[in-house]
């Protein structure tokens, strides 16, 4: 082989990835560049993949009530704001239902998101930002709607599947900035090999939303915001959240911090003379 040509037989070489401490990393190459000239393209590393995760219900569920509990008001707030949403738009008419609820509901994961990415606090201002992606939010709600009403119209039970395998189709969208479709086939292909368990999930979402309203109807507003933080928890661990938001939201005011300098905000000056 002439000098100048690099020396690729290392790609061959299974004995490398065996080496105690380095299984399954490349080996890193020799630089045969010689001053002045270009050196090689750098080689194309495929982006990290998250640890393959059990399905595990139960834990989603109670990572999700851990996520709530210690700011339940706001959540309850949410779960209020999303019950109003769907009693106002669907006593207007069926396409202001499906105009608003899509946003909403999108909205409610990004508060969920952005609390379990870090935020102090749950910020109900947040669920109104998911209208910066109004139109593939609503296009999916939209074609989401037509699965899901045939599905239940046939036996309930190809419902159930449908919202299984498209149970993250917004938090693709609101967390990662995918279009419709792309989020729709992202949430499919998390669920693949998995549907039978998340049919399950959505079934055990829809019981618990029917066991908030037989407490005297007062305990959906807990079990809603239950069944986002739930599914967020399952998207965290399966999918793990994007460094950046796609959704850029304002940032919480600041709250005054009196010091011994000054113990208290400062006043407005009297009118009274």
């Amino acid at each position: 082989m002439p000098d100048n040509q690099p020396d690729d037989n290392w790609r061959h070489d299974d004995s490398y990835y065996n080496l105690p401490g380095r299984e399954g990393e490349p080996p890193e190459r020799e630089d045969r560049s010689t001053p002045g000239s270009e050196s090689d393209p750098p080689i194309d590393i495929p982006p990290p993949v998250l640890p393959e995760k059990e399905f595990d219900l139960g834990r989603w569920i109670r990572e999700g009530w851990d996520l709530i509990r210690d700011e339940l008001p706001g959540y309850i707030i949410a779960g209020l704001i999303y019950i109003t949403a769907i009693i106002i738009s669907s006593q207007i008419h069926g396409i202001v239902f499906l105009a608003l609820m899509g946003p909403i509901t999108a909205g409610i994961f990004l508060m969920t998101v952005n609390h379990m990415r870090g935020g102090d606090n749950p910020l109900i201002g947040d669920i109104f930002q998911a209208f910066q992606k109004y139109v593939p939010i609503t296009l999916a709600h939209l074609i989401l709607s037509m699965f899901l009403g045939v599905g239940f119209v046939l036996c309930v039970v190809p419902g159930l599947i449908i919202w299984g395998i498209y149970l993250f189709t917004f938090i693709f969208i609101v967390d990662r900035g995918y279009d419709f479709w792309e989020a729709m086939e992202a949430s499919r292909h998390l669920t693949a090999g998995n549907y039978l368990e998340f049919t399950l999930f959505a079934l055990v979402l829809i019981v618990l939303n029917i066991g908030g309203l037989l407490c005297f109807g007062v305990g959906i507003l807990v079990t809603i915001p239950l069944t986002f933080a739930s599914v967020a928890c399952a998207y965290r661990d399966l999918a793990g959240l994007a460094t950046e938001p796609a959704i850029k939201t304002p940032p919480p005011p600041e709250r005054y911090t009196p010091t011994s300098g000054n113990p208290s905000p400062p006043q407005p000056p009297s009118i009274i003379s």
